[in-house]
């Protein structure tokens, strides 16, 4: 079975992060690269991934296509994605995707939390949808073929680029808000509409956006996979961890803000990693598996959820 993990914020410089995931058979990530570094910052943390790739080849394959992550469960590699947070890296030059798609860019969130030049976060109190530098943004991504993820996106921004979109596009990691309220999660109406254009949705691990938050556990977490599938099917909802393995606690202050040139918002966690019990980092990722089929679910819907709708995501906007 290939298990991909819809998006993993983890710190990859820390030795024990890649062997998690290939101890867990986690085949492939959205691992995030930026979340908000401008473009020289973004290139020179691309260029230290493919000296990985080359440097640590036995251990991690860089995902580019579909046949990517076939290869890495063939090999028993870490297939990694980089993925971006935030739109940040391109500054105002649209162009500057070409050359992050070349690059290996596979995966583009529009905005983190906050407003930018291309869409408004889901912190912010107003979303009166895209720019028009953000409608640009959509369809150059789209041309691409770079999978748009909208999880930290308000709501009208995320309609917005759904109605825009040519291509399917994805909440990577994210709950329903429904299940918990929380402007992190989504409506149902908005994963229906995504769902509509045929898109995925990754049911997220990180416990600040389960009921019980941080005293969440596995089972929580499977409740929250369940009421996913009941709105958007079988057929469109993934994993993702959001895990934070081996980060430190100058990782929080960080994401709320970064030199003064971001706004501010706080960030109030227990641990520099929280969990849900039960699943403590990529090394837990089978008792998702466990779980669903606990509850009934056959094989290949298991299969489905842990891997397969990502795969066929992928396959479609990636082009290959």
């Amino acid at each position: 079975m290939i298990t991909i993990d819809g998006c993993n914020p983890s710190n990859w410089d820390s030795p024990d992060v890649v062997d998690n995931l290939v101890r867990g058979g986690v085949t492939a990530v959205n691992a995030t690269i930026a979340i908000w570094e401008g473009f020289e910052q973004t290139v020179d943390e691309t260029a230290r991934w493919h000296r990985r790739f080359r440097e640590d080849a036995e251990r991690v394959r860089h995902v580019r296509t579909v046949d990517d992550i076939h290869a890495a469960h063939r090999d028993g590699t870490a297939g990694i994605i980089l993925g971006w947070q935030n739109i940040s890296p391109i500054g105002n030059d649209i162009e500057r995707l070409e050359a992050f798609h070349v690059l290996g860019v596979r995966i583009v969130q529009l905005a983190y939390n906050v407003r930018n030049l291309v869409a408004n976060g889901c912190l912010e109190p107003n979303d009166d949808g895209l720019s028009l530098f953000g409608v640009r943004t959509v369809r150059k991504l789209n041309e691409l073929g770079i999978l748009i993820d909208l999880s930290h996106v308000g709501d009208r921004s995320s309609l917005h680029t759904i109605e825009v979109s040519e291509q399917p596009v994805a909440f990577t990691h994210t709950n329903l808000r429904e299940f918990f309220d929380s402007p992190r999660n989504k409506p149902a109406d908005l994963v229906r509409a995504l769902v509509a254009n045929g898109g995925v949705v990754g049911a997220n691990a990180f416990p600040q956006f389960l009921p019980s938050r941080f005293d969440a556990d596995l089972a929580e977490y499977l409740d929250g996979v369940e009421r996913l599938i009941e709105v958007a099917g079988i057929d469109h909802v993934g994993i993702a961890s959001d895990f934070c393995e081996g980060r430190d606690w100058d990782f929080w202050p960080y994401l709320g803000r970064l030199h003064g040139t971001t706004p501010h918002f706080d960030i109030r966690v227990p641990e520099p990693n929280p969990v849900v019990a039960g699943l403590k980092g990529s090394v837990d990722m089978p008792n998702v598996a466990e779980g669903l089929r606990g509850r009934g679910y056959r094989d290949d819907e298991v299969a489905k959820v842990m891997g397969d709708n990502w795969l066929r995501l992928y396959r479609v906007v990636w082009k290959g």
